[in-house]
């Protein structure tokens, strides 16, 4: 827990994440990182907060003096190898429907079930979505399975689902790469045709990570 309390620290002093992220990707209140970490209390986290914790340090990239992330620029969609897979088949896939403007909808009904990769391993919540368009192309054609974790918090130069509203039964998504984003609004991008755009963040409230794809069989 050593390592992992100074693992932490050294983010948070380099601004690649902080306390209050890390905390709430894990599902706890605000202040519980910075309690673990300055007051060693509680002494021990959960296997599967470590590895949350772990896996999203290594995801976010070291900030230029700027604050903004190095590399912020292309895409790097990571297909997950075959030895990666792991534990049983019960990772939930859903089908996301072409919408109006670029926007599509998903229904949370699943129509299949697969092997999840390490990266989603013990992740609550955990799905798979079939995609359709070509917005996305070439990082993701239809047909392909982006990889969701829903607790991780948004990262500059990541791809992203946003949501209306929690997902349940059919919802209204984007699938994008987030660009930046403030306290007001998300700046999105896609890559067919290109474009930059922007979206608020009171319109579109709920924001889970893509952190990986399989490609379309």
């Amino acid at each position: 827990m050593d390592q992992l309390r100074r693992l932490i620290r050294e983010a948070v002093d380099a601004k690649r994440t902080t306390y209050k992220d890390l905390s709430i990707a894990i599902g706890k209140n605000h202040a519980y990182i910075q309690q673990f970490v300055e007051r060693e209390s509680p002494r021990e986290l959960r296997e599967r907060d470590v590895r949350t914790i772990t896996d999203l340090i290594s995801a976010t990239p070291d900030a230029g003096e700027t604050g903004q992330p190095r590399n912020a620029t292309g895409f790097n969609p990571q297909i997950v190898p075959g030895e990666q897979l792991v534990g049983h088949r019960d990772l939930p896939i859903f089908v996301a429907a072409q919408g109006g403007d670029g926007h599509v909808i998903v229904t949370f009904d699943a129509v299949e079930y697969v092997k999840r990769p390490s990266v989603l391993e013990g992740v609550k919540g955990a799905y798979g979505i079939y995609l359709t368009g070509t917005s996305m192309i070439p990082a993701y054609e239809p047909g392909d399975m982006a990889l969701v974790h829903p607790h991780l918090p948004p990262a500059r130069d990541k791809d992203v689902v946003l949501y209306h509203v929690p997902p349940a039964n059919d919802a209204e998504a984007i699938i994008k790469r987030l660009v930046s984003f403030n306290d007001r609004e998300w700046t999105l991008k896609q890559y067919n045709p290109y474009l930059e755009f922007t979206e608020s963040r009171v319109e579109w409230s709920f924001c889970h990570r893509v952190v990986g794809k399989y490609s379309a069989r």
